[in-house]
């Protein structure tokens, strides 16, 4: 089932309804800038970095030329911005895609992998999602960085019928009708990815989401430590975090 929000072409989702579902696509909006940069050292170009992880990054590679600098299995050394501040590491290729390159840190310094595990904190993360223009009163989109987002969709009355949270590679997702969900994100970064579209500075990029088979409290107080650190209005950030919280868990 394929849902539209109204004008909004950024924020289609394809959600099947069947209970018990494992796994499912998903059309995710994602926008095509970002303020994390990576410098080459090998001729000083810089490269947006798309996803952080603590394993690993992915570049946004906009001059298709510039792929002839990111072979598989090369070792690439730089420096990584992150919040203003430049810290030296080194990765592995290790995939291509349509506008992405996949890489494997090697042996990051300790300076650099603790401001990575600081800025990958889902405190910090909420500090800094921001609201994005949707095109819909029926969408609310607040988005931060490497891939962090909340989407809540209203119904007709008003009433929120659904949130999503995407965070760390992991979702948490709550349905006026199904409930509460948790589960992991697969995304496509690969040359056979043509579903994915660009709409101006926004992304459509298909994801293949894996369901957990009962609601994950790991994942859920990730997104309720997310939602709690976030400049979100405080009535709609209390609703969400209550939403989102383990059972028996009161919100702070």
């Amino acid at each position: 089932m394929t849902e539209s929000n109204g004008k909004n072409p950024n924020l289609v989702i394809e959600n099947p309804k069947t209970p018990g579902i494992t796994s499912e696509r998903r059309r995710r909006p994602r926008l095509n800038l970002a303020a994390e940069q990576f410098r080459l050292a090998a001729n000083g170009k810089i490269f947006s970095v798309i996803d952080l992880s603590s394993e690993g990054m992915a570049l946004r590679v906009l001059d298709h030329d510039d792929f002839l600098l990111f072979p598989i299995t090369m070792e690439l050394a730089g420096t990584i911005n992150l919040k203003g501040n430049k810290f030296p590491l080194k990765a592995r290729v290790r995939r291509l895609g349509i506008d992405l390159v996949g890489c494997e840190f090697v042996d990051l310094p300790s300076d650099t992998r603790a401001a990575v595990e600081q800025f990958l904190s889902p405190e910090f993360l909420g500090k800094e999602i921001k609201p994005i223009p949707a095109g819909d009163g029926a969408t609310l989109w607040y988005h931060g960085p490497s891939g962090t987002d909340v989407i809540l969709v209203r119904g007709v009355d008003g009433q929120y019928r659904r949130l999503t949270i995407y965070v760390l590679g992991c979702f948490v997702q709550w349905e006026q009708e199904l409930g509460l969900v948790t589960g992991r994100t697969e995304s496509s970064h690969s040359p056979s990815s043509s579903q994915d579209e660009i709409w101006g500075v926004v992304r459509f990029e298909t994801l293949l989401m894996h369901n957990d088979a009962q609601p994950d409290p790991a994942k859920l107080r990730i997104a309720k430590a997310l939602l709690l650190s976030s400049n979100l209005p405080q009535d709609l950030k209390k609703w969400c975090a209550r939403t989102v919280s383990p059972v028996n868990e009161d919100v702070n």
